[in-house]
């Protein structure tokens, strides 16, 4: 997932969830403001802390800058891979990681379209490999219709020159799913069932608990994805396809 975020503040159950977490609408509307969110701007994420999981605006990077707290970037940490959680020094470097929650109603995505109008799926394996010149991008709408996502996602805890606490995020992903490839042929997020929080945001368990969870090469979930206008968020007429979780 290299693409951004749609903001969820104009979500239905979101002044519930807001009272449920104990914050006024004013204490995070800082975070709402801006439809659309790109790395190195806040999202809203739910963090471990010690009185519990708490609403708070983050950086969406993960490493900052420990003298600016500023994004730091040299490296691209706006995503965590999958893969790499349990191994990588970053989660164990001062501050070390916890897991987390970055709360959305939808995500964005671009895909190349190369020459010919073909896509991602149309090239042959050596042109996967060594990419043709795009000619355009198409972006899509990925979101669960009423729902909120929950994408699973790693966060650091800092405090500024004024002692007062900062949050940084970096949103998980899983491999590309074969049927995601023309819409995003990089990664697909780490998308979190309701069911799984509980344990998600305990950190006391820690993350080898969750190593199935960072193999998952399946939708977790069932999402629409909708092509759309890049300019004015409109969408392109047409059916969205639907990808589905596996059913039980």
């Amino acid at each position: 997932m290299c693409g951004a975020i749609n903001n969820v503040s104009d979500f239905p159950l979101l002044d519930p969830l807001l009272g449920l977490a104990g914050y006024s609408e004013a204490e995070i509307r800082s975070v709402l403001n801006k439809r659309e969110c790109r790395p190195t701007d806040e999202v809203l994420a739910l963090v471990p802390t010690r009185q519990g999981p708490r609403l708070m605006a983050a950086t969406w990077w993960l490493k900052l800058d420990p003298n600016t707290l500023l994004p730091d970037t040299r490296w691209n940490t706006f995503n965590c891979r999958s893969g790499q959680i349990l191994s990588s020094p970053l989660h164990q470097l001062a501050p070390k990681s916890f897991r987390a929650v970055v709360i959305t109603d939808g995500f964005y995505e671009w895909q190349p379209r190369y020459s010919g109008g073909r896509l991602y799926s149309d090239l042959s394996a050596e042109e996967q490999q060594h990419l043709p010149k795009a000619q355009s991008k198409q972006r899509h709408w990925i979101h669960q219709p009423g729902e909120l996502m929950l994408l699973g996602a790693m966060c650091k805890h800092w405090l500024d020159a004024q002692g007062n606490p900062k949050v940084s995020v970096g949103v998980i992903t899983l491999p590309p799913h074969p049927a995601f490839l023309d819409v995003h042929a990089k990664s697909f997020p780490l998308v979190l069932r309701p069911d799984e929080l509980n344990d998600w945001m305990n950190p006391r368990i820690g993350h080898a608990h969750f190593e199935s969870l960072f193999k998952e090469t399946e939708v977790r979930v069932d999402v629409n994805v909708q092509a759309i206008n890049d300019a004015e968020f409109d969408l392109i007429p047409g059916e969205p396809p639907i990808l589905r979780a596996p059913r039980v």
